[in-house]
């Protein structure tokens, strides 16, 4: 794995965590200031876009560019999400387990290289891998009654999940050989 790599993953198990935990303490306020947040964040990206269009004024070069129509289709995004906060949170749970299925996917990945070097503990991470895997499959095609069940669930499958990234992050720091150049 590259640093950069690993840099990304760290973090990414950490937000993961930081998410878990406040969907776990907090399942109801949570959902609605998630989705308002990242509304609000379409929202703005859509109009820099279209402002930076605008303001370069590089489509007077005569290239193609998809500003304003990238723009325009972030802030109905960002409208969506804040007038139909119900719907979206309807759907919180099935967004959650895609992430949790993407991510533990990748981390087989990483267990099925860490088992190709030789490390020690790739047979733990695919086991967790799986695990979790099975996990977001339930989460996402189990059709919750309650969705602040799902909304925990998601929370404890996201701390988890962080929490099995993270352990693999530095399970890979550690089984992999350092290789030392000599010179003659």
């Amino acid at each position: 794995m590259t640093k950069t790599f690993q840099k990304a993953m760290l973090i990414t198990s950490i937000v993961y965590i930081v998410i878990g935990l406040i969907l776990v303490i907090w399942p109801d306020a949570a959902r609605q200031i998630i989705i308002y947040a990242i509304g609000a964040a379409a929202l703005l990206y859509g109009g820099f876009r279209i402002v930076d269009f605008f303001v370069r004024k590089e489509h007077l070069s005569g290239t193609i560019q998809l500003g304003v129509a990238l723009g325009i289709a972030c802030m109905l995004l960002g409208l969506f999400l804040i007038f139909k906060v119900d719907l979206v949170v309807s759907l919180l749970a099935a967004v959650i387990g895609v992430a949790v299925i993407v991510d533990s996917v990748l981390r087989l990945q990483i267990a099925l290289n860490l088992r190709h070097i030789g490390g020690r503990y790739w047979a733990v991470l695919l086991v967790t891998s799986l695990v979790t895997l099975g996990l977001g499959i339930l989460l996402l095609f189990n059709p919750f009654t309650v969705i602040k069940v799902a909304t925990i669930v998601g929370g404890v499958l996201l701390i988890i999940d962080g929490g099995f990234t993270l352990w693999s992050v530095l399970q890979s720091q550690a089984s992999v050989p350092q290789r030392t150049v000599s010179i003659k």
